[in-house]
C-alpha cells in the first residue's frame, strides 16, 4: 500500500499500452489517454479502513472533478466493443461507500485494483483494437495484462496552480450571440457556493472555471481565494484546477 498514501496524488498507467487512466471531460466516462501531463490523468487517494485492521479500501477520486471511480450500480454490460461491465466517475453522496470502494490486491511495482464487486479494473484497446480506449471492470477469471497498472506518484506542490485561462466560447459566444448565429449555447447549470456564513446560488452557463471564479469575485467581493468542489456530500473537497465537466447538473463550490 506504499504507493497509495491517503491524500497523495498518483497516475495509473497501463502496463500493456503505456497510456493513462483519464477522467473524461463529461465528468462521467473514464478512458485511456497518452497525455501524462493532463490534470485529468491525476487521481487523489482516499483511504478508508475496512472490516479488519489491515484491510484498507481505496477510493481514488479525480483531481480534475473530485468524482470517484465507480462500477455501474447495476450489472450493466460495457459499451459495444469493450469487455466486462460499465465503469464511470460518480459522486460520493451516500454514507456507505458502496460502489466506489476498491482494494489493492497485488502490492509492488505493478498492481491490480479490485472493486467490491470482486471485478478488476480493466482497459481495452489491445492490438488492432487500439482505437478503443474505454475502461471497464471485468471478472477475475478473465485476468489478463490489460488489468495490470503501474502506479506513478505525483510529487506534492506547495503552490496552488490556479484555474485555466478563459474559454473562448464564453468570451465571444454569450447566449444571445449563439441564438443570432445559430450556434448551440453553452449549458446552463446552478452553482451553489459556500463561504463561512455566506451561502448562495446563481446560474452559470458553460463550463469555464475562470468565468466561475469571476462570478464569485463579484458576489463575495474578495479577490484572493481558492475554489474547491465537493462531488457529493461525503466527498472530500477538491481544489478546482480544471474546467467544469460538461453538463447541467448543480455544482457545489
Amino acid at each position: 500500500m506504499d504507493q497509495f498514501l491517503d491524500g497523495h496524488h498518483v497516475r495509473l498507467r497501463s502496463l500493456e499500452l503505456g497510456t493513462y487512466l483519464h477522467a473524461a471531460a463529461d465528468g462521467i466516462d473514464v478512458c485511456l489517454d497518452p497525455d501524462r501531463a493532463s490534470v485529468n490523468s491525476a487521481w487523489t487517494v482516499h483511504l478508508r479502513q475496512g472490516d479488519h485492521a489491515n484491510d484498507y479500501l481505496l477510493l481514488p477520486h479525480s483531481v480534475a472533478f473530485g468524482r470517484y471511480l465507480a462500477a455501474a450500480a447495476t450489472n450493466e454490460r460495457a459499451p459495444w466493443g469493450q469487455r466486462g461491465f460499465r465503469f464511470e466517475q460518480r459522486e460520493f453522496d451516500e454514507p456507505e461507500a458502496g460502489e466506489i470502494m476498491w482494494q489493492v490486491i497485488r502490492p509492488g511495482s505493478f498492481v491490480l485494483l479490485r472493486h467490491v464487486s470482486a471485478r478488476l479494473l480493466h482497459h481495452n484497446g489491445r492490438r488492432r483494437f487500439n482505437w478503443n480506449s474505454g475502461v471497464t471492470v471485468d471478472n477475475f477469471e478473465n485476468m489478463s495484462t490489460m488489468m495490470i497498472w503501474v502506479v506513478e506518484p505525483i510529487p506534492p506542490s506547495q503552490v496552488y496552480p490556479g484555474v485555466l485561462a478563459p474559454l473562448n466560447e464564453h468570451l465571444s459566444s454569450p447566449q444571445f450571440v449563439c441564438f443570432l448565429f445559430g450556434r448551440e449555447p453553452p449549458p446552463l447549470r446552478v452553482i451553489w457556493f459556500k463561504r463561512a456564513n455566506a451561502d448562495g446560488t446563481f446560474n452559470e452557463d458553460g463550463n469555464s472555471s475562470y468565468r466561475l471564479m469571476y462570478q464569485l469575485i463579484l458576489r463575495l467581493d474578495i479577490v484572493e481565494f481558492i475554489m474547491s468542489v465537493r462531488a457529493g456530500r461525503y466527498a472530500r473537497l477538491t481544489p478546482m484546477i480544471a474546467n467544469l465537466p460538461h453538463g447541467t447538473e448543480t455544482l457545489s463550490t
